[in-house]
């Protein structure tokens, strides 16, 4: 964590500085910076992802519902870190349309997840109504 701290603020200090200088380098700075702390979060990320395989390997089918749920985790957070930088380089459009297509995205993946559900609430009706 410290290592991710030391990494923003210098690139901040140095963003900030350079920024009244020449804007394209500051920028490059801070996506250089954000590239940084994303690997440095990553090696965390794989520690985690090792443990919950562990866990879902006992869980069966609903092991593939956790699949898809971190894989719509993963889209949001890279989708979020994108456009921050979009806005950050004043490409709020851009943007904005990285986001909305992450939504999609999203939505295609838990169509699974959302049909089961519906399947589950359909045979929890059958039962009550008979």
């Amino acid at each position: 964590m410290i290592q991710i701290i030391g990494i923003s603020v210098v690139a901040l200090i140095f963003g900030l500085f350079l920024r009244q200088h020449n804007k394209t380098v500051s920028l490059i700075l801070i996506i250089f910076a954000c590239i940084a702390v994303f690997f440095e979060c990553v090696s965390s990320l794989n520690e985690i992802m090792d443990a919950l395989k562990d866990m879902a390997s006992g869980m069966g089918e609903t092991s593939a519902y956790l699949k898809i749920m971190f894989k719509v985790l993963g889209i949001a957070l890279i989708t979020q870190i994108i456009s921050d930088l979009c806005r950050d380089c004043g490409e709020s459009a851009l943007a904005g349309q990285t986001e909305v297509a992450a939504k999609i995205i999203i939505v295609s993946l838990i169509l699974p997840l959302l049909q089961a559900v519906i399947q589950v609430i359909t045979g929890l009706c059958l039962l009550y109504t008979s």
